[in-house]
């Protein structure tokens, strides 16, 4: 059993199979996991799509936020779609269930609210399958993935810079007009619509804001029988520079490497901790196929 791996859901028996000349074989786990974490996007997607139907009616008083409605089903009904297609692709037909739950609630600004959770939900999702998709290298999703993710976090910075100006029009609706006392509320010009949706918004940029970080590029635990493997690199230990360049993230180690034809000898320089920093070579292996 592929049990207690992290992938929650994702997750799937070693079933054996046979076919019709007795012979047993493994089910193809590669596979049948992508399937399985597809096709429950499909579900939530499908379900998603129809939700965002269903509440247009409870925005509609609302044109702003219907019209943002109304783009947000095209964009899930079309990744949905898209969706579909890469799991036909796959050869199977798996037939998954929504695991995520709408919350409860009546009124526009809870309409978003929920919404958000959705978007969130789909974007984490993606998150999953786009990771999945470079670890087990499946080009088809890896161009998928990044794209429908993106499409879900811009989703969430749009009900960002709405729901602050639905809070003070669902105020309005019941006799609640702005009542703060600052010298421009005071006068009439009320800023409390920006200044809550410059604080929502901002409070998001600075959460993703990317800190500095230690020199080099933090290794994961190698591939087993790797050359990093053999050499005794371990999850944790900083990649500091690749033939004396100093290296910081994925695109500068590929670029370093690539520096080399295949074959070619490599220098690594690697730290363990507070260790001083050690080099040893490896040899340029692989590389994406030209196309």
């Amino acid at each position: 059993m592929l049990n207690g791996t992290g992938l929650g859901s994702y997750t799937l028996d070693m079933t054996r199979v046979t076919n019709p000349g007795g012979h047993s074989m493994a089910v193809d786990v590669k596979q049948q996991t992508l399937s399985r974490a597809t096709s429950e996007m499909v579900a939530f997607e499908t379900n998603l799509a129809t939700r965002l139907r269903q509440e247009r009616e409870t925005v509609q008083t609302h044109a702003e936020v219907l019209a943002a409605m109304e783009r947000f089903g095209a964009m899930v009904e079309a990744q949905r779609d898209r969706l579909v297609a890469y799991v036909e692709s796959l050869g199977t037909r798996e037939h998954s269930a929504d695991s995520f739950a709408f919350g409860s609630g009546t009124g526009v600004s809870a309409t978003l609210r929920h919404f958000g959770s959705a978007f969130s939900y789909g974007a984490m999702s993606y998150g999953v399958l786009y990771e999945m998709a470079l670890r087990l290298y499946e080009p088809a999703l890896r161009e998928i993935a990044p794209k429908h993710l993106k499409a879900y976090v811009n989703a969430i910075a749009t009900l960002n810079q709405l729901l602050p100006s639905v809070v003070a029009w669902e105020l309005a609706q019941v006799g609640l007009q702005c009542a703060c006392i600052c010298p421009m509320c005071s006068i009439g010009a009320c800023g409390c619509v920006a200044m809550g949706t410059q604080t929502l918004v901002t409070a998001w940029r600075e959460v993703f804001t990317v800190e500095s970080a230690p020199p080099g590029f933090g290794l994961q635990p190698p591939k087993p029988e790797s050359q990093l493997a053999r050499a005794g690199i371990r999850g944790g230990d900083r990649l500091l520079a690749v033939d004396g360049q100093e290296v910081r993230s994925v695109r500068d180690v590929q670029a370093a490497i690539r520096q080399h034809t295949l074959g070619d000898e490599v220098r690594l320089t690697v730290q363990r901790g507070s260790e001083p920093a050690g080099e040893f070579q490896v040899t340029h292996v692989s590389d994406y196929p030209k196309t």
